[in-house]
């Protein structure tokens, strides 16, 4: 017989390298209903989906009769005076637990909770009075870990970019991706921002031990409305900067059609159009000869992350280095922090050294990395480093310095 540990990692293998499937809706949405949901989610298997991720025990009850594969389950709640929301306390876990939920999906940030519950607590109670392994919804690297060490079976990139930590990120977070994979060992979900199957596989690509979408693939409401708006850009008088005529040569014939072209302006970022743009000039990277063997899929995937963390005993973050090592021979320093405590004690030459090592390991021959005036200039140039490049009044008032350093 199977104890309760076997039992959730059977499950949880059922997800391994496979497509999950959130079937949700605005609760405003005529597909908010039950029935519409359960018809989702059953489409979604039917195409080969390992699983679904359903919100509201009313969902999941519906869901549950109709099929056999895995639902990981949680219920959205606003608590007044907390910004977590999904599932934020063991009543709700409890709830969708027993509408049919194999797995409980909770807000593992390292936001305050209602009721002065930890995460590890919440997440001892699913697994102890439910019986469920748990999925942790997390936003940053250490809000990931954090959740490892406190026994989430999953740990999910879901709230990257939702957060006030976060805010200023757009999903999906293939970079937090890449750091969770290297520093848990629990499996690792990439969830939000997946639009498309070429990302889903990118995600896949990059480790991820399995891939969530939901708007791309069920989100009618957004999707329509995201065409709307971009039928209507161009159109307002406020976005046309400017329109021009030009003439197209037509290769089969001597006519010519008049084309009437537009510039439009946006105030708001449309990551759709950002994505397209980018694998737009990877594709004309690609078709260069010259460098053609840098820019192909194989050796993206050769870019490694490379994280150090400073810890104390109790496991305390107290500094890092966060880069990656890339197919072009280079270390790419991204950031490198110390806890003001702990500074001018040697600890970030410590940091740049250990990944310096790491990176010969590697087969890099070079490092780069960029300060501002008000940061460590200095200290990086202590250390080997020298400037090759600056950005004057960047900020105003202050310089932005790039630094490059040979590793022989």
């Amino acid at each position: 017989m199977l104890s309760w540990s076997d039992s959730a990692l059977t499950l949880v293998q059922r997800l391994q390298k496979d497509l999950i499937v959130s079937c949700q809706a605005p609760a405003e949405s005529p597909m908010h209903h039950p029935a519409v949901i359960a018809a989702m989610a059953q489409a979604a298997i039917n195409q080969g989906a390992v699983g679904v991720r359903l919100d509201t025990p009313t969902h999941v009850q519906a869901v549950r009769r109709q099929i056999d594969a895995p639902i990981i389950g949680l219920w959205k709640q606003q608590i007044p005076g907390f910004d977590v929301y999904i599932t934020p306390q063991f009543v709700q876990a409890q709830a969708i637990a027993q509408a049919g939920a194999d797995i409980i999906a909770i807000d593992a940030t390292l936001r305050d909770r209602p009721d002065g519950e930890t995460v590890a607590s919440l997440i001892a109670r699913i697994h102890h009075e439910l019986g469920k392994p748990v999925m942790a919804d997390v936003d940053t690297l250490e809000a990931a870990i954090a959740a490892a060490q406190a026994g989430a079976d999953i740990v999910g990139t879901t709230l990257y970019g939702y957060t006030a930590a976060t805010q200023h990120q757009t999903p999906p977070g293939f970079e937090l991706l890449t750091q969770m994979i290297s520093a848990i060992d629990v499996p690792i979900i990439c969830e939000g921002g997946i639009a498309s199957p070429q990302m889903a596989r990118q995600a896949m690509d990059f480790g991820a031990y399995a891939v969530v979408v939901g708007t791309a693939i069920t989100g009618v409401d957004l999707q329509v409305k995201a065409y709307k708006t971009a039928i209507q850009i161009g159109v307002n008088a406020g976005q046309v900067l400017a329109e021009v005529l030009a003439k197209k040569a037509v290769a089969e014939g001597d006519r010519a059609d008049s084309l009437r072209y537009r510039f439009a302006l946006f105030e708001t970022e449309d990551q759709s159009y950002r994505r397209y743009i980018n694998a737009k000039l990877d594709q004309f990277s690609e078709s260069c000869a010259e460098v053609e063997p840098f820019f192909t899929a194989a050796a993206r995937q050769t870019q490694k992350p490379l994280e150090i963390l400073l810890l104390d005993e109790q496991q305390t973050i107290l500094g890092g280095l966060i880069g990656s090592t890339s197919c072009w021979n280079w270390l790419l320093i991204d950031f490198l922090w110390v806890h003001e405590a702990h500074r001018y004690q040697g600890y970030g030459r410590q940091l740049i050294e250990l990944a310096e090592q790491e990176a010969k390991k590697r087969g890099c021959v070079f490092a780069r990395l960029g300060t501002f005036s008000f940061q460590a200039r200095g200290f990086y140039e202590k250390l080997g480093y020298q400037v090759v490049a600056q950005w004057d009044d960047y900020p105003p008032g202050q310089t932005q310095y790039w630094l490059k350093k040979p590793l022989s």
